[in-house]
């Protein structure tokens, strides 16, 4: 184990079995300004913060997933190795019904998935299912994916419209992507114009105010650290960028990504209406 997934399995474990009022208590007193800013732009964002598309970061990812795949680690999470297995519990529930509902298939679009770190983290939570899952991603992941990752189950592809072209999908999945992001309200309307039956938003943070904010986010030294332009979005507007096509489903609150206390992290889960009109599917690039 390195030095950083053992700072991060350290930190994950104490934090978890302080009640609530004192790990808010905790934040209020010692932790760090996790957002900072209002920035007019992404452009500005950038200029003080670092891309999320720095190449040593993708070298990290791969490296990781190299590390779960041999066994050597359960999971990771952008670069990070975690040695406990470990459910998105709220997360693998939906997929869980969606499958059941589906016969016990289950076709998953995940777009910003890296090299699958959310399929090798709940794999054995849906053992149970015939899983097909198709990773959306940047170039060079995509390459490295196609390259030393793919198989039965794990497909990688350049763009939502292959992904999509690959075969038919149950649920899209957007977990911790949206908000680093340069425009993802034309990601969330490429999004519902597919209408897929369930699309999941997932790991998102929301923010008070009537408004999207795009701040920088400085994450700690134990997750990889770095400060990236990141987005806190409006829960009414997002919600709306579903309607008329979907419903919410379903909510949650994540408790392990909670870092600031005025910027709750939540899981919307949007199930398409039986009734919508079917939009125009996009093209294939």
């Amino acid at each position: 184990m390195n030095a950083a997934s053992k700072a991060a399995s350290r930190t994950v474990s104490w934090r978890r079995w302080l009640p609530r009022p004192l790990r808010s208590c905790w934040r209020r007193c010692f932790g760090r300004r996790v957002f900072q800013g209002d920035y007019p732009g992404w452009a500005a964002a950038c200029a003080v913060a670092e891309g999320y598309d720095d190449p040593e970061k993708s070298t990290r990812i791969i490296a990781a997933a190299r590390e779960v795949r041999a066994g050597r680690a359960a999971w990771d999470r952008d670069g990070v190795l975690f040695h406990e297995p470990q459910w998105h519990e709220p997360l693998v529930a939906a997929l869980r019904q969606i499958a059941q509902a589906g016969g016990g298939a289950l076709a998953v679009v995940d777009f910003g998935g890296g090299l699958g770190s959310t399929w090798w983290q709940h794999r054995t939570a849906l053992a149970e299912f015939c899983v097909s899952w198709r990773v959306v991603e940047r170039a060079p992941l995509v390459e490295a994916g196609r390259r030393e990752f793919s198989d039965a189950v794990l497909t990688f592809h350049p763009s939502l419209a292959a992904a999509q072209a690959a075969g038919p999908t149950q649920v899209i999945l957007l977990s911790s992507v949206l908000p680093y992001l340069e425009d993802p309200q034309a990601v969330l309307r490429e999004v519902a114009a597919w209408g897929a039956p369930h699309v999941i938003v997932d790991r998102t943070p929301f923010v008070a105010g009537g408004r999207d904010r795009l701040a920088v986010q400085s994450a700690p030294p134990e997750l990889g650290g770095g400060r990236y332009p990141c987005w806190l979005f409006d829960r009414t507007a997002m919600v709306a960028a579903f309607h008329p096509h979907y419903d919410l489903a379903g909510e949650w609150l994540v408790p392990f990504d909670q870092a600031d206390e005025k910027v709750p992290y939540h899981g919307l889960h949007f199930q398409c209406r039986v009734d919508a009109p079917k939009p125009p599917v996009p093209p294939v690039p």
